[in-house]
């Protein structure tokens, strides 16, 4: 039985006609980091003139400086009139995967999907985002949004953010120096339109439609893109429990543009030139300049007198892509028992497939990931207190058999119990204030 916080965040909102911002913190990483625990190394030494080993153990106290990945979300944003747009900088929500775009206040299953984590929730740059009809029928605003960010690539402070610098000339020892950013768009169609609050129209807030009787319908689109993919994005610690094998979903590039070289190999007065490289790894070459990414997802949830679908659909090509996809589908049901309370039972798949030992093949047993959930959620005065039981089981190949050294499938079976509160202040409710793509 493991006990933590899951998510523990603190933050602000602020909106004027002209402009807003916002800036949230992330409690979980300030009490759960490696950088917050104290932890002991032993050195061994041995007298070279008396052979005698003596073992010292050194002590690495607790240093909060070291301790980053704190700031969630900074982003101000201007507002024009015209289409509704909005131009936000900072560390802003990328408009890509639906789930990520939702706040994790209004979850509907327990956890996001696997394909989610390849790829920065947060990244520092600068998004347009515009609802056009809303020129042609004031009506319309809330039926379509469009929404385009470049930003640097290296993710958000409390996603893959190596610490104070996060420019794009940013290096440390351990990464390859990148200037190239990283471009995602998105395109939200809300057939029915969005959310309606106290019946008054407005945008679409995933999560929040499942309390709702009319049929509302949000399909989705986005890409997101870059020429040099730097960095590395590894599974959740949950997906690869015991002694299971580690990969990544991408393939960050280690090495700079076409770094691939070669060697003159005589034999019998001819000379040949073999490529000293392999082309697994994540080194570049002749041939594959780049280690790039191209995305792309296309998502859909459906809400209509306690039915509740959501799904999606994400594959990945480029030189770091491991050929990377996956797809998702949840199914529930929320029943309304009291005035303010639910109970939502639902189901949810979750697949996940990719080349990950990159031998030029997906058929693997090890390259398919696959979790099966069954849940209960309640819900008090909608997602303000929420109580979240599921049962899991995951299905892959990733434990190694001792005996043949084959991949082999691990026997994985969890029940979860969560318990999240949202407490809020202030003259508008939390949805009420958002840049985020809807």
């Amino acid at each position: 039985v493991d006990w933590n916080f899951r998510r523990l965040r603190l933050g602000a909102k602020y909106e004027t006609d002209l402009w807003g911002a916002v800036i949230m913190f992330r409690g979980g990483n300030m009490l759960n980091r490696v950088g917050l625990s104290k932890y002991t190394t032993n050195i061994t030494y041995t007298n070279p003139s008396t052979g005698i080993t003596s073992t010292t153990p050194l002590v690495y106290d607790v240093k909060l400086k070291d301790n980053r990945g704190y700031i969630h979300e900074a982003a101000g944003y201007v507002k024009i009139p015209f289409a509704s747009t909005k131009i936000i900088f900072g560390q802003m929500n990328l408009p890509f995967n639906r789930e990520y775009i939702g706040s994790s206040a209004y979850l509907v299953s327990l956890e996001r999907s696997m394909i989610t984590a390849a790829l920065p929730q947060f990244d520092i740059g600068v998004m347009v985002q515009a609802s056009p009809l809303k020129e042609i029928n004031k009506k319309w605003e809330n039926y379509l949004q469009m929404s385009f960010a470049v930003s640097n690539g290296r993710g958000g402070g409390g996603d893959f953010g190596t610490g104070r610098r996060q420019d794009l000339t940013a290096s440390n020892r351990y990464v390859t120096n990148s200037i190239s950013p990283m471009y995602t768009g998105r395109i939200f169609w809300n057939v029915f339109g969005g959310y309606e609050k106290e019946n008054t129209p407005g945008p679409w807030v995933e999560g929040l439609q499942i309390f709702q009787n009319k049929l509302k319908i949000s399909l989705g689109t986005g890409f997101t893109s870059t020429k040099n993919l730097i960095v590395d994005s590894s599974p959740p610690i949950e997906l690869t429990p015991g002694t299971t094998k580690a990969f990544n979903y991408l393939r960050s590039q280690s090495s700079y543009d076409d770094n691939g070289g070669t060697s003159t190999v005589t034999s019998g007065g001819l000379s040949v030139e073999i490529p000293n490289y392999a082309v697994q790894n994540a080194v570049t070459t002749p041939s594959r300049p780049k280690l790039g990414l191209f995305a792309r997802t296309y998502d859909a949830t459906i809400t209509w007198k306690g039915i509740y679908f959501n799904g999606a659909f994400t594959r990945m090509i480029g030189g770091a892509s491991n050929q990377l996809n996956g797809w998702h589908a949840t199914l529930g049901y929320n029943i309304q028992i009291f005035d303010k309370y639910w109970i939502m039972p639902l189901v949810k798949y979750d697949y996940l497939n990719g080349d990950f030992n990159r031998n030029g093949s997906r058929r693997d047993l090890s390259d398919t990931m696959k979790i099966y959930w069954a849940g209960l959620n309640f819900f008090g005065d909608k997602h303000d207190f929420k109580v979240q039981l599921y049962y899991q089981v995951l299905g892959n190949h990733l434990d190694i058999n001792p005996n043949t050294g084959n991949p082999m499938p691990i026997d994985d079976r969890r029940i979860t119990l969560q318990i999240q509160t949202n407490f809020s202040a202030g003259t508008v409710a939390p949805e009420d204030i958002s840049y985020r793509s809807n």
